[in-house]
């Protein structure tokens, strides 16, 4: 269940303003110029987290949450200020007054996990989340993570039984780990198991 995992994009972006360990700075203060109009621009101050990218890839946003969604910001300019810090301005908040409802905001990047392998999901903070089986409208809590080499299952609890669900992709079909819901296309036959 890799980066070419089918999760929706907006379960995806949500994932990633929930994950503490996507947390690479936060937003400071207004660090805007002055123009020959009176106008300041939207450049931010940021502390930059150890988590920070190292390249700055302008393609790949870095995320805030804003009323509880996450919220993509692209970068327009990126000027380093010292190792822990920078100036950065975003596409869409290039004036002052767009710029400042950002600041005291956490950035979040996708790929922002060091330890371990960035590809892996640790399937067992599944537990406790919701399942629904897709085809049947089923629902279902995880109660158990089971690492079975080459085919890990998730047990859920349907009805006071547990089911084994193979945790792999193209069963778990969504998941949203912020509403701690999973979506799932269960194999038929599987409740007579």
């Amino acid at each position: 269940m890799g980066k070419n995992r089918s999760f929706a994009y907006a379960d995806r972006a949500a994932a990633v303003i929930a994950g503490p360990a996507h947390a690479v700075g936060r937003i400071k203060k207004a660090y805007g110029t002055r123009a020959a109009d009176d106008t300041m621009n939207g450049e931010l101050l940021v502390t930059l987290y150890d988590a920070f990218p190292e390249s700055v890839d302008t393609t790949e946003p870095l995320w805030v949450e804003i009323d509880s969604l996450a919220v993509p910001l692209f970068i327009a300019s990126f000027e380093p200020k010292g190792q822990s810090s920078a100036v950065i301005l975003f596409d869409d908040f290039e004036r002052e007054e767009e710029a400042r409802m950002l600041i005291g905001k956490v950035l979040y990047h996708e790929e922002a996990e060091t330890e371990g392998d960035e590809d892996e999901i640790d399937l067992s903070l599944w537990i406790g989340f919701e399942l629904t089986d897709r085809a049947t409208g089923r629902t279902g809590q995880v109660t158990a993570f089971y690492d079975y080499p080459g085919n890990p299952l998730l047990g859920v609890e349907f009805d006071g039984h547990e089911v084994m669900v193979p945790a792999v992709e193209g069963v778990i079909v969504e998941a949203n780990e912020r509403k701690r819901r999973l979506v799932a296309e269960l194999p038929e036959g599987l409740f007579e198991l």
